[in-house]
């Protein structure tokens, strides 16, 4: 081996075994001194002993703070020394020592060690309790109850309306959410994540919410088209059915029936002749005002009412037959329309119209003025119409009909099918003055010839007027 060689040689083992030295001094070092960068809870507590660490512990605990994160961005900050923390000593940090393996210091240098322990901090109770009492976000007037979803009215219609969260909180699971993050020794609780918040009892995905409200708005899906003649048409939608709904103490929805009851006496009043004056132009151009009669339109509200709320109740859509209790010939505003009988009682004179024009007249003679039994004025409607009929009176007391008449052509229309239009053919006086003191019992005389010819244009409805 040559000199240079040696000298190398040499160096080489100095090096090493200054390195080796080097090396288990810090091994020694670390003994007893944590690695560098070795965190504790957040903290770095590198290159210090387990007695520097706890004296550090226990001098910071009077600053250490936690931060409340509430709802709607809103933070408070309880510190230790509110809540009145003290160091415990459970032997963690004496553990953590022990469980260090001084060799391995370098494989920690440029990692460091990240540790988390809990149980460090004694937390005084009552100070805890009175703190939490004192928190801006439990004070009574700063909490907003929860609320249940439940069903209401959109613009659309009924829909779940979710549910509010509100800020009410349990005081109970705020105190022990936040004693347990104090022993984890944690730097922030959230209210939310610690399950803090008093929740609604029923949320908007409950499936009975739902049914109430797909229930309903089939109801207000209903779309009916009442017909009451040219440019009289009711429609009714759910921009009145949404007005109509009731709720039950259950929470359930329905139709109101006394909504549908006031619509439907509404249509009465409205669209009902029966029993209603007209004005009306008679052949010789006058403007007379008409006697009510039996002749017209008049709805039938019960048999409505239970019909449209059965629609309603099923959704129906499309056109909605109103039930009558007595209907006309025509349903326009005019209901007489324009084929009609005409009779006047002074001029003892009838006219037919068909379609607006004039088929036929005829002169005539109607009930007895002087002895009381008038023809009633009003419109009336033609009740049937038969032949080979016989009219009796009422049976006196031996059991005689008061009078009996035959006639060949019989069309009643008043007083329960009691008066019309017949022939008689005993009749010899067809004057204008025979009613006075010759006129029949009501019924209106006419000659046989114009009794036929009238019996063949009317049918059943065909409007008779009277004044």
């Amino acid at each position: 081996m040559t000199t240079k060689k040696k000298v190398l040689t040499g160096i080489a083992g100095v090096l090493l075994v200054a390195a080796t030295a080097g090396y288990g001094a810090a091994a020694y070092y670390y003994s007893s001194h944590f690695y560098s960068h070795t965190e504790i809870n957040g903290t770095d507590y590198g290159e210090m002993t387990v007695a520097q660490v706890k004296k550090k512990i226990a001098d910071q605990i009077p600053s250490y703070q936690i931060t409340i994160e509430e709802r709607n961005g809103q933070e408070e900050t309880l510190t230790g020394e509110q809540l009145k923390l003290t160091y415990q000593d459970d032997g963690e940090i004496d553990k953590l020592m022990e469980d260090q393996r001084p060799w391995a210091w370098v494989i920690h240098a440029f990692t460091g060690v990240h540790v988390q322990l809990e149980n460090m901090v004694a937390v005084n109770e009552e100070a805890l309790k009175q703190a939490v009492e004192g928190l801006t976000c439990m004070q009574p007037g700063n909490m907003q109850a929860p609320k249940d979803a439940y069903v209401g009215i959109t613009d659309d219609g009924y829909a779940v309306i979710p549910e509010e969260e509100g800020t009410t909180l349990d005081e109970g699971k705020v105190t022990a959410g936040l004693h347990q993050a104090l022993t984890n020794g944690e730097i922030t609780f959230n209210l939310d994540a610690g399950d803090c918040y008093v929740k609604p009892e029923i949320m908007q995905d409950d499936a009975e919410l739902k049914a109430k409200a797909d229930a309903i708005n089939q109801k207000l899906s209903a779309n009916l088209t009442m017909d009451f003649g040219t440019d009289r048409k009711e429609v009714l939608d759910k921009n009145t059915l949404k007005d109509w709904v009731a709720e039950a103490e259950d929470g359930s929805f329905s139709i109101d029936e006394e909504k549908v009851k006031e619509y439907v006496a509404g249509l009465a009043k409205k669209y009902d002749t029966v029993n209603s004056k007209r004005t009306f132009t008679t052949t010789a151009g006058n403007t007379v005002t008409l006697t009510p009669g039996d002749y017209g339109w008049e709805i039938d509200q019960s048999g409505t009412e239970s019909n449209l709320m059965q629609a309603i109740n099923d959704g129906t859509q499309g056109d909605f037959e109103i039930v009558y209790t007595s209907t006309a010939l025509s349903r326009n505003e005019n209901d007489i329309g324009n084929s009609y009988v005409e009779l006047s009682l002074s001029d003892q004179h009838f006219w037919v119209y068909v379609d607006g024009k004039q088929v036929m007249d005829s002169e005539v003679v109607t009930g007895c003025r002087n002895k009381g039994t008038e023809t009633p004025k009003g419109v009336y409607k033609v009740k049937g119409k038969t032949t080979d009929y016989t009219m009796r009176g009422e049976k006196n007391a031996s059991g005689n009909w008061s009078y009996q008449v035959h006639c060949n052509y019989w069309i009643p229309f008043a007083a329960e099918d009691t008066i019309g239009f017949h022939d008689l053919t005993t009749r010899s006086d067809w004057s204008s003055t025979a009613y006075l003191d010759n006129g029949s019992h009501g019924c209106v005389n006419t000659p046989l010839d114009k009794v036929k010819e009238l019996y063949d244009i009317v049918s059943y409805k065909f409007p008779v007027v009277i004044y």
